[in-house]
């Protein structure tokens, strides 16, 4: 296990001594200097320390005069929240509303609240405000994480930070996401078990990069696998496609390859698929069964409808609430990931 760095040691120190009345409001604490001398460390550690003190809100600096203790709001007078972000694209396919319920149902009887933002939030919002009105950020990325140097400047003054559908490696972050890689080998298996071999997998080819899209993709190989089925096929979106052109392009694969079975990234994907084989008067699922992902609401209301793998939106809202209500020290842990269940959820279009 690796010690606490020195600054923090300084910093939890001066964090203790305030809350405990040994310096008070207005006080002066030690100076840069004074603080390198008594924990024989270097002024670079002393003012980090500082720095971060002063981030707080606990201290104000003032040049040539030191560092002095600012007033400490008491808790009614400062709204504690979570902060939930989410992308400026729209997200009303794929959960908000029931990522936003188990979010609240997560905090019924807790003394915070919710707000709502969208990505632009965090650079036009201070550090100091972020660190002095939220107790912890869940945040939706779009295809990577935006915003990193803010939220590993938050991370770093131990706020903690859950992000939700999408896994990162080597972020100290936690994360909590759908079990994409089950999901990915329960809609093949399905397939599978319907009578169908020659099974692809359709996806746009800049969201492969995408650590969800990918692990469903792994999915399908490992159950094609698994059944000894050799062949895979996995048709992509071509540079400078419409869409239009690429789901004409994926029906031209489809038919090409004698292809009885298809599994999309996700809903959306999967119902403009089967809109266009519609538009071209091919039977859904006599000559191709198709498989989405998320099971939005249209997925029920399309004809044929969809047969999709169900993520638990509410949940994973809920869990991401739990892990930022019940550990304050998010921050000094490592980076984690909470998977929830998935379940398969079967209709016209596959049957």
């Amino acid at each position: 296990m690796t010690s606490k760095p020195l600054y923090m040691k300084i910093l939890d120190d001066l964090i203790k001594d305030i809350q405990t009345g040994v310096y008070k409001e207005n006080d002066q604490i030690p100076t840069e200097f004074e603080l390198s001398e008594r924990y024989k460390v270097s002024r670079i550690t002393s003012k980090r320390a500082l720095m971060e003190l002063e981030a707080k809100g606990m201290i104000s600096r003032i040049r040539g005069k030191g560092s002095f203790v600012k007033k400490i709001e008491s808790e009614t007078k400062i709204k504690k929240s979570i902060l939930f972000i989410y992308p400026l694209t729209s997200v009303s396919n794929t959960g908000l509303g029931e990522y936003t319920k188990g979010i609240l149902e997560q905090l019924e009887g807790s003394k915070y609240q919710l707000l709502i933002q969208n990505e632009n939030y965090l650079f036009e919002t201070s550090m100091e405000k972020l660190l002095a009105e939220y107790i912890g950020i869940i945040y939706y990325p779009k295809q990577v994480v935006e915003h990193l140097d803010i939220l590993y400047q938050l991370h770093l003054n131990k706020l903690p930070i859950v992000i939700i559908d999408k896994f990162f490696n080597g972020l100290p972050f936690k994360f909590v996401t759908a079990n994409n890689l089950l999901g990915g080998e329960m809609a093949t298996a399905h397939l599978i078990e319907s009578g169908h071999k020659r099974i692809a997998f359709g996806s746009l080819a800049n969201r492969m990069n995408t650590p969800s899209v990918r692990d469903r993709y792994l999915g399908y190989l490992k159950t094609l696998h698994e059944h000894s089925i050799t062949e895979t096929f996995h048709f992509t979106e071509s540079d400078n496609q419409s869409m239009t052109e690429f789901f004409d392009y994926l029906i031209n694969e489809i038919k090409k390859n004698h292809v009885t079975g298809i599994v999309m990234e996700n809903d959306v994907l999967a119902i403009q698929l089967i809109n266009r084989l519609n538009q071209k008067l091919i039977s859904i699922p006599q000559n191709i069964a198709v498989v989405g992902f998320d099971n939005i609401q249209a997925a029920a209301l399309i004809q044929p409808s969809l047969t999709t793998i169900e993520q638990n939106f509410y949940e994973i809202g809920k869990v991401a609430c739990r892990l930022i209500l019940e550990d304050t020290k998010l921050a000094e842990q490592e980076e984690t990931l909470v998977t929830t269940d998935v379940k398969l959820i079967v209709r016209e279009s596959s049957l």
